[in-house]
């Protein structure tokens, strides 16, 4: 599950992740991040037998938590596959196929919006 974290800044400064990964055995990947002593959102990516209690948690800690909903979609028509989103994809979401197209994974999206923001001919769009 992909999820953002928004911090309040009376959260900032306690170990609540730390305690997430120890108490629950969880695999947490935390994809963006930022953060400040006035508070903050993390987007993480959360998985384990215990990632439900690991979630429940998390609230009962104070930290809001939204799923990450958005992902990039691609005009086809619009689409040159010239490549400039690739490389600016942090989490690889984005690749050349072996005819050279432009490939796009929305298990592994984040939402960022870096491809978007790249494309030449406006062909990657964010939706939710």
């Amino acid at each position: 599950m992909k999820a953002w974290l928004n911090f309040s800044p009376e959260i900032v400064n306690q170990a609540v992740i730390s305690d997430l990964i120890k108490n629950f055995d969880i695999t947490f990947n935390i994809l963006k991040a930022n953060i400040t002593p006035k508070g903050g959102e993390m987007l993480i990516e959360i998985s384990g037998d215990q990632a439900q209690d690991g979630i429940k948690y998390l609230e009962e800690q104070g930290i809001n938590l939204t799923p990450a909903k958005r992902v990039v979609k691609k005009d086809e028509e619009k689409c040159v596959d010239c490549g400039a989103c690739v490389s600016l994809c942090p989490v690889d979401a984005i690749s050349i196929d072996e005819d050279w197209k432009v490939e796009l994974d929305d298990q592994k999206c984040i939402g960022c919006g870096f491809c978007s923001s790249s494309c030449p001919t406006r062909a990657i769009k964010l939706a939710d």
